[in-house]
């Protein structure tokens, strides 16, 4: 049971250094262009957006998070992706707005 348990907390005690890591791009050597950083600002405002009608998708902050940890062109294409994404749920909110059970 003791070794279950110092098992699970290095692992945990490892995820959170790694999170904190990939949190702040620039400190983990990736350099953002200014075409990534401006993309990933789109796409981060298209999400808040979704999160604010009750609309985010699973995946929009994944592709977000992808983004800061790649640089260059896949930056921009996963940010892209995410806006995508964002732009959609937000259509979906106002989609289903009003649905309700259909009447037989």
């Amino acid at each position: 049971m003791r070794k279950l348990l110092s098992i699970t907390l290095t692992v945990f005690a490892l995820s959170a250094q790694v999170g904190s890591v990939v949190a702040n791009p620039e400190a983990s050597g990736v350099k953002l262009s200014g075409a990534c950083k401006s993309a990933i600002s789109v796409a981060s405002a298209e999400n808040r957006k979704a999160k604010k009608v009750g609309f985010e998708w699973r995946d929009t902050g994944k592709f977000i998070k992808q983004a800061k940890k790649s640089g260059g062109k896949k930056c921009v294409k996963l940010a892209n992706k995410a806006k995508g994404q964002a732009i959609l749920a937000q259509k979906q909110a106002r989609d289903q707005a009003n649905a309700g059970p259909v009447g037989f």
